[in-house]
């Protein structure tokens, strides 16, 4: 275990004064009552913190409706499961016997992220995480393109009223316990639907509306 701590800390080039706050960070509810949960609510709190901080540091121009739209999309979990993927952290995830032999849900990767986040700010605060992340954020920054700029009920609404469709319905279908996520389905018609997760209804909307806009792109080619 101490190698495999080491090396996470090598990929996060952060080394932690107290390892079991690593150790709790990495575990998952599945495997322990001692878990990453609070941790994980602890850092949600802190990277929207740490991304306000940096675009306001690169857009000091830019108006409220884009700096929150710009961290909408930094913060959610699509770009946090491709960081959690730079650092390799599906490899050192601590997790219970339901998910042997399964493939990790990708949503765990972002979650453990946060609880990482939350538990470097504990030991140091803000500084450290400001170095660490600052890279990986404004690397996506720079690959966000002006149509990602709006979001994706927004795209879906409009493609609806351009079209003459009806506007899409969502609906919650449930809360998955197990990923601490919600999960709702978004509707166009009986043939076009697709559902969402995310750690809150409206991130949960956003992804089945994503979600519903590429399957809309495959269908008219």
């Amino acid at each position: 275990m101490k190698n495999k701590l080491a090396n996470f800390e090598k990929n996060l080039e952060y080394t932690f004064k107290d390892k079991n706050l690593l150790i709790k960070a990495l575990t998952h509810t599945s495997s322990s009552q001692e878990n990453n949960e609070v941790l994980e609510f602890l850092g949600d709190s802190v990277l929207n913190l740490i991304v306000t901080e940096l675009l306001l540091e690169k857009f000091p121009n830019e108006n409220e409706g884009f700096l929150s739209l710009m961290r909408s999309k930094l913060v959610s979990r699509k770009i946090l499961n491709k960081i959690a993927n730079d650092f390799k952290l599906e490899e050192f995830l601590i997790l219970g016997e339901s998910f042997k032999n399964q493939k990790i849900p990708e949503d765990l990767l972002g979650n453990a992220l946060e609880a990482i986040l939350g538990s470097i700010f504990l030991e140091k605060g803000l500084q450290p995480l400001r170095k660490i992340f600052k890279k990986n954020f404004n690397k996506e920054i720079s690959l966000l393109s002006k149509s990602d700029l709006k979001n994706s009920k927004t795209i879906l609404q409009e493609y609806c009223q351009k079209n003459k469709f009806n506007l899409p319905t969502y609906n919650q279908i449930k809360k998955d316990e197990k990923l601490n996520s919600f999960v709702v389905i978004c509707r166009l018609n009986e043939d076009l639907q697709s559902v969402g997760q995310g750690k809150n209804l409206k991130c949960a909307e956003q992804d089945a509306a994503e979600k519903l806009i590429k399957e809309i792109k495959i269908i008219n080619g």
